[in-house]
């Protein structure tokens, strides 16, 4: 399984900072000295990584001395208005608001809200001079400080160790980390080292148990009315649409394939679908890092090594026990990423954001250091290095919708981001997805495929209920999974049911369903966006509540992908909200190739928009308002919420699925019991949000263009 770094901010000696928070995988926070407050309570002198107090180091073990490990952090260099930010994000999304899409660039983030030149130069050159490489990027938010142990431990005035709990060995300081001078330096991630996060996919079992190889191309095309997009060419033509990658994918084309992607050849050829999307792999190194901490006209002290970690990845190779540097398997995560965006959104250009870490390791072993010769400690990729590759999207600015397909309980990503008062702190997974809202980029993230209960402990689930991360960011789309019952036509065979324990996932005991629920973040709960207050009312929304929207999830009405074809691999069967997610940002890059050909239509953005950035007119921003302003639509079209006007009402637009529930089984306990979901129901759930959308309805309502 492929990992994700954990987070503690780092609010170090000679910073008086609030305790903040993480999200993202990436936990909770130090104390700004030997004490101070977490919410109401006092907070310890110790590594807090997970919200409510709880920390990462809890019940952990000390295993031994590290030596000669090779360690990596991000360092959020103190944001001249991270509140202003968050607010910022909120007021381009929202319809009421007068900076309702009013963009802003990368450079604009940086001069607005995000760290000064001046501290941002100051920091990394802190860390250069403890002899630690260095990356950033132009939006000035989030550094990236790589080197040698020794260095590491010198820069930040402590030493490290090996930890194990749960079952996983990994690195952590042994005392409090502090700096040897002051900075400005708002918070640290990845230092505790631990992994909450995982993928949502999930492997059906194969040939023999009466299970199909999963619905082809042209099956969920029709089912979920794409084709009628691509009737009136609405199919993502000039769209980005990018992927934060979760591992490596096989780069090179089949024979007599052409997009950028050989296992997305093998697929179209042997389905007989027709695309034109390219895939393009997006590294993050050590040239794409450059940029952030660059001064015009500047040479000598200001200037700085970059980050030499970060180099383009090998080639895949055939399946193969381990990990880099020996082998470089690919990842099955994002093959079916790719496959499904550029399947469904068959004109777009697909952008693949991965990060190579060559010289960090994916996990550490006892005794020795992370370098061994085992090949399950090789270098990090992908999903670990997750932060970068969101930074170089935010600073590129050229993808319109991006798709996540990872996360993990709430809880568990340490999401204190949130005061007691209600207000935000410094959480850099906060500010990230709020940098992309900013632009402009409509993220639509994976719910979880754990039911209410999306919370791991390492060894099983936690008998509560608890909603995913960063699928429950304000600025993200969740997107849930259903049931999806179709022929090979892609004709309704039955109806259509959330994903959970009374759907057909029960052939898999029954262990899996769509994630959903409301925030506890804090003990408060993140609050609920103004679009889901406005469309559900303030007494029902008052935290976040997820999904938004939901597709296809449930493994025994999964999809068909392809993984390994070079090397004798063939088409199998896939189901979770690993499928949801990327099939909702590809039918949202078709709404806006409908947007880009016909400006000014309906919602559909003009050319003249004030908040166009890099020449992206037809941008739209975060995809929840107008998904809940066409849900608000039960009367005679059109109806308007602010600026967004429905043309069709909500059932015209949305399969709203009333039947099934995401309960989920507890495979702690033998014998497994429940864990307690939501049901489906007319209107908004927790299992399904506001339901399921065909995609030609979808342009038709955003754009009155009656798509046929």
């Amino acid at each position: 399984m492929i990992r994700r770094i954990a987070f503690v901010a780092a609010a170090l000696l000679a910073v008086a900072l609030a305790a903040c928070g993480g999200g993202g995988g990436k936990g909770g926070t130090l104390p700004a000295t030997q004490g101070g407050t977490y919410g109401n309570s006092a907070v310890p002198p110790q590594l807090l990584v997970q919200a409510y107090g709880q920390s990462a180091m809890t019940g952990a073990t000390y295993v031994g001395p590290v030596t000669n490990a090779h360690i990596d952090v991000s360092v959020l260099v103190h944001q001249q208005n991270a509140a202003g930010l968050l607010a910022y994000a909120q007021a381009v999304s929202d319809p009421n608001n007068p900076n309702f899409r009013h963009f802003i660039t990368p450079a604009q983030i940086a001069q607005m809200f995000g760290a000064t030149q001046k501290d941002y130069q100051a920091v990394a050159q802190y860390f250069v001079n403890n002899g630690l490489a260095v990356g950033g990027w132009q939006q000035r938010m989030l550094l990236t400080v790589a080197g040698p142990q020794a260095s590491m431990e010198r820069a930040f005035g402590t030493t490290f160790g090996l930890y194990q709990r749960n079952g996983q060995t990994f690195i952590a300081p042994n005392t409090q980390p502090h700096f040897m001078q002051q900075l400005a330096v708002d918070s640290v991630g990845n230092i505790v080292r631990y992994h909450p996060n995982h993928t949502y996919i999930i492997m059906p079992p194969h040939a023999g148990t009466g299970y199909t190889t999963g619905f082809s191309p042209s099956t969920v095309r029709a089912a979920f009315d794409y084709q009628g997009a691509y009737n009136s060419n609405y199919n993502g033509t000039g769209i980005i649409l990018g992927i934060i990658a979760t591992g490596p994918i096989d780069t090179t084309d089949a024979p007599g394939g052409t997009h950028g992607d050989y296992d997305l050849d093998t697929l179209l050829a042997d389905t007989n679908t027709s695309a034109a999307a390219h895939v393009t792999q997006m590294n993050v190194n050590t040239t794409s890092v450059s940029n952030g901490l660059g001064i015009a006209n500047c040479t000598g002290s200001c200037a700085f090594p970059y980050s030499g970690d970060f180099q383009t990845p090998p080639p895949v190779s055939s399946p193969c026990p381990g990990e880099l540097p020996n082998c470089n398997p690919e990842d099955g995560e994002a093959q079916l990423d790719t496959q499904q965006a550029a399947t469904l959104a068959p004109g777009a250009n697909v952008y693949f954001y991965l990060a190579y870490n060559a010289a960090d390791c994916s996990n550490v072993q006892f005794p020795g250091s992370c370098k061994t010769t085992d090949p399950d400690y090789g270098p990090e990729i992908g999903i670990v290095e997750a932060d970068p590759e969101i930074m170089q999207a935010i600073s590129d600015n050229e993808a319109d919708v991006i798709s996540i397909s990872y996360g993990g309980g709430e809880p568990q990503q340490g999401w204190s981001a949130y005061s007691g008062s209600g207000g935000y702190t410094t959480s850099y997974s906060a500010l990230e997805f709020a940098a992309l809202a900013s632009e402009g980029i409509a993220v639509f993230a994976s719910s979880g495929d754990d039911g209410s209960a999306e919370c791991f402990n390492g060894s099983g689930y936690l008998a509560q209920q608890c909603v995913s991360y960063p699928a429950g960011d304000m600025n993200v789309t969740s997107v849930g999974g259903i049931t999806a019952n179709v022929d090979v036509f892609g004709q309704q065979t039955a109806p259509w049911l959330a994903w959970g324990i009374s759907t057909f996932s029960s052939g898999y005991g029954g262990y899996s369903g769509s994630g959903g629920g409301n925030s506890a973040a804090g003990g408060i709960g993140i609050p609920a966006p103004p679009w889901q207050v406005q469309a559900l009312g303030s007494n029902v929304a008052t935290s976040r509540m997820q999904p938004d929207v939901s597709m296809i999830g449930d493994p025994s009405t999964g999809i068909a992908f392809v993984t390994n074809a070079q090397w004798g691999g063939t088409i199998a069967g896939v189901g979770g909200t690993s499928v949801a997610a990327p099939q909702m940002a590809a039918m949202w890059a078709d709404v806006l190739s409908a947007c880009k050909v016909n400006p000014s239509m309906g919602a559909c953005p003009s050319t003249s928009n004030t908040g166009a950035t890099n020449g992206h007119y037809w941008r739209m921003g975060v995809a929840s308002p107008y998904l809940y302003a066409i849900y608000s639509c039960t009367t005679t079209p059109p109806c308007t919420v602010g600026s967004i006007k429905s043309y069709l009402k909500y059932n015209q637009v949305f399969y709203d699925i009333v039947y099934g529930d995401n309960q989920m089984q507890n495979p702690v306990y033998s014998p497994a019991s429940p864990i307690p979901g939501y049901s489906a129901g007319p209107g908004y759930d927790q299992s399904t949000g506001v339901g399921v959308p065909y995609a030609g309805h979808l342009i038709d309502a955003l754009t009155n263009l009656n798509v046929p």
